[in-house]
């Protein structure tokens, strides 16, 4: 049976301090076709839309990619994964039995043909905050499992960093916390987190969030979880001085129930 899938609102802003002002990465208010991929370990579907309507700046850098690919099912009858956007929300959700990848991928109008195609500098560098004083916030509806998610952020081909977080169940709404410093901990010295960053030990060259290029974010990229109900309400960047606490961990368990529609 088809799982119920929920929302991924998503909002990005800019927070170096208290005062800081707001910039935002997508607010879901462009709809973009859903993508089912049938094809267990294909190639996967991919797709592009441009920022639609009034207000402007609610996609950041005009355009927004998603990506999706079925891994595995135990039913060779029932392989879906999908993802979209609809009435301000982007679903991701696979069948029972099934696995699968999610992406959404912001970085302009260069149109990705794949999960690691990517114009590193197709945002032209924008100013996200500093890395002192600046968290992702994750509004979570509801997880009812487990999954990985990473969280990448360029500034060019030779300067970025990635968060990797294997999430838990979040069958309540709660808040979590990626701070900025997570991305420049490339020693990982800091529990509770993955980061894998350009360059070698002794010469790292992170992410500049002052001039980020591109920023993407995968689902379950290898496929481990199946029959995921996701919902993610928004993300921010808010102010955090020095904070480095993974809130819950409870993060990304994107969970299941739509806040507008009940299932898809």
């Amino acid at each position: 049976m088809k799982k119920t899938l929920g929302a991924i609102a998503v909002a990005v802003a800019l927070g170096a301090s208290a005062s800081a002002s707001a910039v935002t990465i997508d607010l879901f208010s462009t709809d973009q076709a859903y993508l089912t991929d049938t094809v267990i370990d294909g190639v996967g579907l991919f797709s592009q839309v441009a920022e639609a309507g009034l207000p402007v700046g609610n996609i950041l850098g005009g355009y927004r990619d998603l990506g999706v690919e079925t891994k595995v099912s135990t039913n060779p009858a029932v392989r879906n994964a999908s993802i979209g956007v609809d009435t301000g929300a982007v679903s991701f959700n696979t069948d029972s039995g099934a696995s699968g990848t999610g992406m959404i991928l912001w970085d302009g109008s260069h149109a990705a043909t794949g999960f690691t195609d990517v114009n590193t500098t197709g945002l032209g560098g924008v100013d996200l905050g500093s890395p002192f004083a600046s968290s992702f916030q994750l509004d979570i509806v509801f997880a009812d499992a487990g999954f990985d998610f990473i969280l990448t952020a360029w500034t060019d081909d030779t300067h970025w960093s990635s968060v990797k977080l294997n999430s838990l169940a979040h069958p309540v709404p709660g808040v979590s916390l990626i701070p900025f410093l997570a991305f420049l901990d490339c020693d990982n010295m800091i529990p509770g987190a993955v980061t894998t960053c350009a360059g070698s030990p002794g010469s790292w060259n992170p992410v500049d969030f002052s001039s980020v290029g591109a920023l993407q974010a995968l689902i379950d990229p290898l496929g481990t979880f199946v029959s995921l109900d996701l919902t993610l309400d928004s993300v921010t960047t808010v102010p955090e001085p020095g904070s480095l606490v993974l809130a819950g961990l409870g993060l990304l368990a994107l969970g299941g129930i739509r806040r507008r529609r009940s299932s898809l």
